[in-house]
C-alpha cells in the first residue's frame, strides 16, 4: 500500500461521485498520481504557460487569478478540498490565460497531461467522466456570479459559509485576494466581517 493511500482513496471517492469508474482505472491512476505537500504559498503556473499538470487538492486552498490592463490582480476562483484543478489550458494544451497559486499548508495530487492521455485511451469511460467534472466546474462559476449579485453584507455571509476555512483573517488569503474575488474593497470586506461579527 502506498504511503498516500487515504489521499487516493479521497479522490476515488470525489470521482465515485461524479461517475462510478472502473477499478482497473483506479488501479493505474494511483501509479500516475504524484503526491505534493506544500509548506508555503506556490505559483504552479503563469499566465501564457501552457499546464502540463492537472491537480486534486487533497486539502488546503488554491487560487487561480489574473493581471488586468491596469496591473491589478483579479481573483477569479477559489478552490478548496476536494476540488479538482483542470482547465482549458491543460485539456487543449494552450496558453494558460490564469496563474495558479496553491496556498501553505495544501496538499495535492498531480497528474500529467501525458499520463491523461494514455489514460483516455486505455480507459474511455474517462473522457465521460471529464465532461462532467466540467460541468460540475461550471456550476461553480455560476454559483460564483449568484453570489456576486446578492447584498454585499449577505455576500460576504455566504462566502465565509461557503470557506468555513478562510475566516480567521490573512491566515490562508490576504483581505485583497478576497475581496478581488467578492468584486469589493478590502475596507468593504473588513466592515461586513465586523458587522457580522465574523473577526
Amino acid at each position: 500500500m502506498k504511503k498516500h493511500q487515504p489521499i487516493l482513496d479521497q479522490l476515488f471517492k470525489v470521482l465515485d461521485g461524479f461517475k462510478p469508474q472502473p477499478q482497473a482505472y483506479y488501479d493505474h491512476l494511483a501509479e500516475v498520481l504524484h503526491p505534493q505537500y506544500f509548506p508555503d504559498d506556490q505559483v504552479l503556473f503563469e499566465q501564457g504557460d501552457t499546464v502540463q499538470h492537472g491537480y486534486f487538492l487533497a486539502s488546503g486552498f488554491a487560487i487561480s487569478y489574473y493581471y488586468n490592463d491596469q496591473g491589478e490582480k483579479q481573483v477569479i476562483r477559489i478552490y478548496q478540498q476536494n476540488e479538482i484543478i483542470k482547465g482549458k489550458s491543460f485539456t487543449q494544451q494552450s496558453p494558460s490565460a490564469e496563474y495558479l497559486m496553491i496556498c501553505a499548508d495544501s496538499y495535492v495530487l498531480s497528474v500529467s497531461h501525458q499520463d491523461m492521455e494514455t489514460i483516455y485511451e486505455r480507459f474511455p469511460s474517462v473522457a465521460e467522466l471529464s465532461r462532467i467534472v466540467l460541468a460540475h466546474r461550471e456550476v461553480r462559476e455560476l454559483e460564483h456570479k449568484q453570489l456576486l449579485a446578492k447584498e454585499t453584507l449577505l455576500m460576504v455571509e455566504a462566502f465565509y459559509k461557503a470557506y468555513p476555512g478562510l475566516s480567521d483573517p490573512g491566515k490562508v488569503l490576504v483581505d485583497a485576494d478576497i475581496a478581488s474575488y467578492l468584486l469589493i474593497s478590502g475596507r468593504t470586506l473588513r466592515a461586513s466581517r465586523a458587522q457580522l461579527k465574523l473577526t
